[in-house]
């Protein structure tokens, strides 16, 4: 069996469980779902995913910004927001999963188009070695409010380019990489990489475009195909 050196996963939905399951075709559910229905403004939250599915932004860059001035309209707090990122529970097996691959020298890195404090939850927690993020919201010390947000390009077709510069960083190949994704946004991701793995779907797209397709939400079933054992 061929071997791998990089897992790289993305985030919702792959390493944490979905919010819930939906039939959206091409915009994936996320903890981004959570906090606009945390702030009672879900019907916002859909309106914009329609505008963006319908061309109506000129990037998911400028969809995530107006998204983010509705959570600054809202009132979004700290505390909030805290607790959305750390109510968001893992996947089954997650935290086994992660072990057998640092026993095992592999580097393990998350591009994900959430936000940041949810991959840094995963990264202390997990022992991840390597995160990228699409949003960082910055709260006021004194209030507690969002006042700014930071956005990078780590989602749709970025993502490659994360997973090019984790490969560069250890001098491996593509060819030597595993992407691990659950939705249509991981697609481009795909067809890059030596090994892709379609996770916890059901969206046929999805499933067509991976070289292996796992059922369920235990994450220990990829290692198998990653050359490496461990117990579901």
């Amino acid at each position: 069996m061929k071997m791998y050196r990089i897992v790289v996963f993305d985030l919702d939905g792959t390493i944490f469980e979905k919010p819930w399951n939906s039939t959206r075709k091409e915009v994936a559910v996320s903890t981004w779902d959570a906090l606009f229905d945390k702030l009672g403004i879900y019907d916002l939250h859909e309106r914009l995913a329609k505008i963006f599915v319908e061309g109506g932004f000129k990037s998911y860059m400028e969809w995530t910004h107006c998204a983010c001035c509705a959570f600054m309209a809202r009132g979004l707090d700290i505390k909030t927001f805290n607790e959305v990122i750390n109510s968001r529970p893992y996947v089954k097996g997650a935290k086994e999963t992660f072990e057998v691959l640092k026993r095992n020298g592999i580097i393990t890195a998350v591009i994900s188009g959430s936000f940041e404090e949810l991959a840094l939850r995963a990264k202390n927690e997990l022992g991840i070695d390597h995160i990228l993020a699409h949003c960082r919201l910055e709260f006021d010390e004194k209030t507690g409010l969002l006042k700014d947000w930071h956005l990078f390009a780590t989602d749709w077709k970025d993502k490659i380019k994360f997973v090019s510069y984790i490969a560069d960083l250890y001098k491996a190949k593509l060819e030597e990489c595993v992407y691990v994704g659950d939705d249509v946004n991981d697609i481009p991701v795909f067809d890059k990489v030596g090994l892709s793995i379609a996770f916890n779907t059901t969206k046929r797209r999805v499933m067509e475009a991976a070289k292996v397709v796992i059922k369920g939400n235990d994450l220990r079933k990829i290692l198998p195909f990653i050359g490496l054992k461990g117990k579901p």
